[in-house]
């Protein structure tokens, strides 16, 4: 008896979630197949916040000040407090380009130095960036047009793991993969759930309407707290899956990065307040968890296990598979199988984490 509950249990479970992904499928085909727009002209203030970036910033700059656009921009690259040579480099950068300038934060963290940077930027149309990701030369004329033309207050663009290499780099691309298809997705049947901050756009003015736009009180999730916001004050949000707007970053170098920056990333969950987005991190958790019962299950019987398992494995696949052939590597989905099962024993480690963890407030530790 208890064994029929179980298995019925599993497939409600795998039911919504495969109806959840679907969802996602069908949005983010929906935002792929938007028509993007280039050449626009306007003024924009690049914000570049860094922390101990020295083997990154210089590229990252350089990738920002080669745009080739009409746009009339800036770049504030803030410190936070960084303690190895990337303020030099900045500071030698700023000195040969007029672009570019350096200022530091007086308080600690990420959005202690975004909200330095919004203060003082010159423009009203806001862009944040990291200091590991690179912007093709097209980046920020294809933004523009596409916030401009689409009257936007928000709009968020994809992000993608490059270079990668070994079977752990693989499975983060594919992780990462499943976050952005996901935030495409939800954003193209209307319901806006995460982005990335390290390619957003929006208005300074209806920022400045918001309160605590960012959450000060959790060291991550400035990008999702703020679309969360946007989202409950009816600003115009705007998705985009255009080619010309996609950034790149590298993948972190070791388990234990991993590890940590997805426990910062989870950390910030428990201060949402947007019902879409606790609805999908509870079901994403949840069938994470139904699936690790299905492994656990397999001394007595795999029919908990296939129940969970095959049709987690397929919907996914199918989602990744439609993000893999927009942003490339589709040859990665080859290890799906594994991946899967890693990804949910990392999943439900890190809701574990975030549900005893306190929050901290710095984000480079």
């Amino acid at each position: 008896m208890e064994f029929d509950i179980l298995i019925i249990c599993l497939l409600v479970v795998a039911s919504l979630y495969v109806g959840m992904i679907l969802a996602f499928w069908i949005g983010f085909r929906r935002i792929s197949r938007q028509q993007g727009f280039s050449g626009e002209k306007g003024s924009a203030s690049i914000l570049l916040p860094f922390c101990n970036e020295e083997h990154t910033i210089g590229a990252t700059i350089e990738s920002l000040l080669s745009q080739q656009t009409g746009v009339d921009y800036e770049i504030i690259a803030i410190d936070d407090h960084s303690t190895d040579k990337s303020v030099q480099i900045v500071a030698d950068m700023a000195a040969r380009n007029h672009r570019l300038c350096l200022i530091h934060s007086d308080e600690y963290g990420k959005k202690a130095a975004l909200t330095t940077g919004i203060a003082v930027a010159r423009h009203n149309i806001i862009v944040t960036t990291d200091a590991d990701c690179i912007y093709p030369t097209n980046w920020l004329s294809a933004m523009m047009g596409i916030f401009e033309q689409s009257g936007a207050d928000f709009l968020a663009a994809p992000m993608v793991l490059s270079p990668v290499a070994g079977w752990f780099q693989k499975f983060q691309f594919v992780d990462f993969a499943s976050l952005v298809g996901s935030g495409i997705g939800a954003a193209g049947i209307d319901r806006p759930i995460m982005c990335n901050g390290a390619n957003l756009m929006f208005d300074r003015r209806m920022y400045n309407k918001l309160h605590d736009p960012l959450n000060a009180k959790y060291a991550s999730g400035d990008d999702v707290f703020l679309l969360h916001k946007m989202k409950a004050a009816d600003a115009k949000i705007v998705f985009t899956a255009q080619s010309e707007t996609i950034a790149a970053t590298r993948p972190t170098p070791t388990v234990k990065a991993f590890l940590r920056q997805r426990l910062r990333w989870g950390g910030k969950t428990t201060g949402y307040t947007d019902g879409a987005s606790i609805c999908v991190a509870l079901l994403v958790t949840i069938a994470s968890a139904a699936l690790c019962c299905g492994i656990a299950m397999i001394p007595w019987s795999v029919l908990p296990l296939c129940c969970i398992y095959i049709p987690k494995l397929m919907i996914d696949t199918l989602l990744l598979l439609a993000v893999s052939r927009r942003f490339g590597n589709c040859r990665f989905l080859g290890w799906m199988p594994v991946f899967e099962i890693l990804a949910a024993i990392y999943t439900v480690g890190v809701a574990l984490c975030a549900m005893v963890k306190q929050s901290t407030t710095r984000w480079k530790s």
